[in-house]
């Protein structure tokens, strides 16, 4: 799933001290997902949650991809509703490490 697509490319002793959650919406599929970050881990869940969310995001299916990328603008353009603490989005995308392309999966 693209949460955990996400929650591998957080760097963990950078992101260690951030403490944030986002609420994600998904209108056409009557779903809801909490994501926090906490620990230098992200860890998501489907379960209802107490409390609010620093931010939530209210989307569809077809426009989650643009998450892959947490800027507002990207959002902005794939039609998702940002509600809540804005810079939680610019916090996350600052602990976001996106690896090696080149990395050998492979080596002979």
């Amino acid at each position: 799933m693209l949460f955990d697509a996400i929650a591998i490319q957080i760097n963990g002793p950078k992101a260690w001290d951030e403490k944030l959650s986002i609420d994600v919406v998904l209108t056409d599929a009557d779903e809801r997902f909490r994501l926090r970050l906490s620990n230098g881990a992200l860890t998501y869940s489907s379960a209802a949650q107490s409390g609010d969310a620093d931010l939530t995001l209210t989307t569809t299916k077809a426009a989650l991809p643009a998450l892959a990328q947490p800027t507002a603008e990207s959002l902005a353009q794939a039609g998702v509703e940002v509600s809540g603490d804005a810079d939680v989005l610019a916090r996350l995308a600052a602990v976001l490490d996106p690896g090696d392309p080149d990395f050998a999966i492979v080596t002979p």
